[in-house]
């Protein structure tokens, strides 16, 4: 059985509000929508208040190339990452040369070598250390990692993965672009890093506290290329943000996750838990809606979309580390991680906690 033993998250340095990103907005796509009186309105919801970037706001107003958004990504990548992987190690009790192997995952920038083999340089991991780089699964990409990892150590029980998920969204903004997709993701998206540790159950601190990994499920969606990703623009990453979204996690969560649960011979109400990335307001009460919970139910991915939007990726991790934090939970109850991503795909992993 893996285990996640620790997780740790690394916020990007440029705090700012919903309502400093509202003004922002209006400023830049009035030029163009006669109807942003009425649009501004998606920033006006409680539900998101604070967000992080790696650039001050006056940044993102002005032109920026393909290449200069991707080297500042480079650059904050492998900061923000070398920080939330030394805090998960210390926490854990482990040294940057014990770690086994790497899961890096991202979808906003690109890198070779790979952010994980310039980490390997800043953090003096072993010289022989294992690394994966996983590119494009978007919003899906952390719980995928988590997915990845529990298949590494359960293969390798001896072993220690560090799983880093991190996505710059802020970098892709494109001031011209005046489409609503784009509205949208300026409501929501921002940038985050998070790092978590996994260990086979052979490995010594398999005996501390922690989530255990009990299985996995992935599901792709045929025909739904276009539900969200990105098309790459010379000036950088255009968002892809279907307003379908909510309705498709309406229709396809509920039966895609009895399917998983039942051929592990539970139901729905065995599934005390929920671990969900915080795609949005609506993603969370549609959710809540198809599952049939209760209020309080998905207060750990609200409490990570007020605090922090929406980051892709990491967003997942930031919202099992409220969990495992919190201690809200008794031994052996399950649970159940979940996040949607481009393809459309799915990942779903069942856990338990000791």
């Amino acid at each position: 059985m893996s285990k996640v033993i620790a997780v740790a998250t690394e916020d990007a340095p440029t705090r700012v509000t919903q309502s400093e990103v509202r003004e922002f907005t209006l400023e830049i796509f009035s030029q163009r929508r006669s109807d942003m009186e009425r649009m501004i309105g998606v920033f006006d919801n409680p539900s998101v208040a604070t967000r992080h970037f790696t650039e001050n706001t006056g940044w993102y107003g002005k032109e920026h190339g393909f290449a200069e958004r991707n080297e500042l990504y480079v650059k904050s990548a492998v900061t923000m990452s070398a920080s939330a992987a030394v805090r998960c190690l210390d926490a854990a009790g482990l040294g940057t040369e014990q770690v086994s192997h790497i899961l890096f995952v991202s979808s906003t920038g690109l890198s070779t070598p790979s952010i994980d083999a310039r980490l390997a340089n800043v953090l003096k991991f072993n010289q022989h250390i294992r690394r994966t780089p996983i590119w494009g699964l978007g919003c899906a990409g952390g719980a995928a990692g988590l997915s990845r990892a529990m298949d590494y150590t359960r293969a390798r029980p001896e072993d220690a993965v560090l799983l880093i998920a991190i996505e710059l969204c802020g970098l892709t903004f494109q001031k011209d672009d005046y489409s609503k997709s784009n509205l949208i993701g300026t409501s929501l998206f921002s940038d985050g890093c998070a790092a978590a540790l996994i260990v086979g159950e052979d490995h010594p601190l398999a005996a501390k506290p922690g989530v255990n990994l009990l299985d996995s499920f992935s599901t792709i969606y045929p025909d739904s290329l276009e539900v969200m990703g990105w098309e790459v623009k010379d000036t950088g990453l255009r968002v892809i943000f279907s307003r379908d979204i909510p309705t498709i996690v309406k229709e396809c969560v509920k039966p895609n996750i009895q399917e998983f649960v039942s051929g592990k011979g539970l139901t729905l109400n065995d599934i005390r838990h929920y671990v969900t990335h915080p795609g949005g307001l609506k993603v969370i009460n549609a959710y809540q809606e198809a599952l049939s919970l209760p209020d309080d139910s998905l207060n750990f991915s609200r409490k990570v979309l007020r605090d922090h939007g929406n980051m892709s990726s990491p967003s997942v991790l930031y919202v099992l580390k409220e969990f495992m934090d919190a201690m809200e939970y008794g031994p052996g109850e399950h649970g159940l991680i979940s996040a949607l991503g481009p393809g459309f795909s799915s990942e779903l992993i069942l856990f338990n906690a000791d």
